[in-house]
């Protein structure tokens, strides 16, 4: 499941004298540079641009748009060109007579709006938009804002009207608060200086850090799949390699949709991080471009990749790694997340591969399991919700619910439509195979034939920790297999507060193996 995620970027600026200033911002999560900002803004003729570029992972997403205010600093016209890899996806236009707000993605209608005094604060750093914001001169208090990106899917669009609070906490220092995520925004001298994001671990400013140096050596590789499919992806080795001593290799495997070899979504490469981690154990590591993120980036069309290719696919990774001369072939590790982890018993099925890898997995059937992650998320936000701010995700939840209460109603019928789409995104047909895949999955684990580490996060709203906990007795009959579970560990294997990778993944691996005498 594909969870929408807000990332309002408030900064303020002083008063300028000249009519037209540009500025340029670095981007950094996690002291990593993810992107850059140049911004324009015409003061004297109430007129805005920005165009923001994102390098996430293997995409570079660039986002350029121009906003047209009125003399009130109330934005009129908004227009936004996406690419993606230098291709352009699209534009989105929207507009405001002060009463209602109309867009239009590629000439085609989306949902309208219906609202007053709304102030404009679109996703990916726009900061134009915050250039406005300052000359309306709002004082503290709440309002009404429009993000226009989340108007483009019908999954977010009913969240695109959010309730936004400024604060204050001296003339130089002010926070911005929207759904529960508090941005800090520090100004000088008549322009900014630093926004922090803690919860995202993000932040902007106008100086450029110093690129952490590599302790490891990166190289492209291709290969090939069972069907002659040329899979992309990245060799990871120790700077300092032993040339007389083999090493372990260790395959990644993805999770659910298409994702490059980082795992990249949003702001969030977990892939990146855990290799890095595992390298630096002294591991050789490869990771790939999953097939459907490959053929989205070559334009072809992957509606009828079915889950047995990327099973396939991770068995040709394996393959793969045992020709290179730098690696032990009988020292493979395999190390699946979410699907990935409960593809393992079908993975490893004659490989020869040493232990395995399960983090985040599955344990039910996966239409079973997509409503029971639903469930505990509408619960969970229900608990944090005590002011109300939370309303429009618990409404999209209960929405969703409802939807995957009536697939799971029809899998169980055996009543999927093969050609008809399910949940927004999957295809009948894929996933009917996806459900007959992840039925009995404890079994499944318990019945693998090599030593099995599970790991799971104790703040996954995805595969909650409470669901391995019930099954954990049931898991633990097969006696070289272990469960540890990270606290504050969200499913994308990072802090659910900081959102900074949880380097205990990689600590727990290392410890496990070290306890397998490996």
């Amino acid at each position: 499941m594909k969870k929408f995620f807000v990332l309002i970027l408030p900064v303020m600026f002083s008063f300028m004298l000249a009519f037209s200033e540009s500025y340029q911002y670095y981007i950094y999560q996690n002291d990593a540079e993810i992107g850059n900002i140049i911004v324009e803004f015409d003061a004297a003729n109430y007129l805005g641009k920005t165009t923001s570029i994102l390098n996430i992972g293997e995409n570079t997403l660039r986002f350029v748009s121009e906003t047209k205010y009125d003399d009130s600093w109330t934005f009129q016209e908004y227009s936004l060109d996406i690419f993606v890899y230098n291709q352009k996806q699209g534009t989105l236009v929207s507009t405001y007579n002060g009463k209602k707000v109309t867009n239009q993605f590629n000439g085609i209608n989306l949902k309208n709006y219906n609202v007053e005094n709304v102030i404009i604060l679109d996703n990916n750093f726009i900061l134009d938009h915050i250039f406005a914001l300052y000359y309306k001169n709002l004082p503290e208090g709440k309002y009404s804002a429009f993000v226009p990106q989340l108007s483009l899917n019908q999954t977010t669009w009913n969240n695109a009207i959010l309730d936004v609070e400024i604060e204050y906490k001296d003339p130089q220092n002010f926070v911005i608060l929207s759904s529960g995520l508090a941005q800090n925004v520090v100004f000088q001298d008549g322009k900014i200086t630093k926004v922090e994001i803690p919860s995202q671990s993000i932040e902007v400013t106008m100086q450029k850090k110093e690129a952490k140096a590599k302790n490891y050596v990166e190289k492209e590789i291709v290969f090939d799949s069972f069907d002659g499919f040329k899979l992309e992806g990245s060799l990871m080795l120790p700077k300092e390699v032993d040339k007389n001593k083999k090493a372990f290799g260790i395959v990644l495997v993805h999770g659910s949709g298409s994702l490059d070899r980082n795992e990249t979504g949003g702001i969030l490469t977990p892939f990146l991080h855990l290799s890095e981690g595992l390298v630096e154990e002294g591991y050789i590591v490869l990771k790939y471009d999953k097939r459907n993120f490959t053929m989205a980036k070559n334009g072809q069309n992957f509606s009828k990749v079915m889950p047995d290719v990327f099973i396939k696919d991770a068995k040709a990774a394996i393959r793969y790694l045992k020709t290179l001369p730098e690696v032990d072939k009988e020292k493979i590790i395999v190390i699946g997340h979410s699907q990935g982890a409960s593809f393992l018993p079908y993975i490893i099925e004659g490989e020869e591969v040493l232990v395995a890898v399960a983090l985040s997995p599955a344990l039910l059937e996966i239409t079973e399991q997509i409503v029971y992650q639903v469930e505990y998320q509408i619960d969970y936000y229900k608990k944090l919700n005590t002011d109300n701010s939370l309303d429009s995700v618990i409404v999209m939840l209960e929405d969703v619910l409802t939807e995957a209460k009536k697939v799971n109603e029809s899998m169980k019928k055996e009543e999927i439509d093969p050609n008809e789409l399910y949940l927004d995104y999957y295809s009948g047909e894929f996933l009917t195979r996806w459900s007959e895949l992840s039925r009995s999955m404890v079994e499944k684990f318990v019945n693998m034939n090599v030593p099995l580490l599970i790991i799971n996060g104790t703040q996954d709203l995805k595969t909650p920790y409470e669901l391995l906990k019930e099954y954990e007795k049931e898991l633990k009959k097969k006696n070289d297999l272990e469960i540890v579970y990270i606290e504050n560990m969200a499913h994308e294997l990072v802090n659910f507060q900081t959102l900074k990778f949880e380097d205990k993944v990689v600590d727990q691996i290392a410890l496990w193996l070290e306890s397998q005498g490996l």
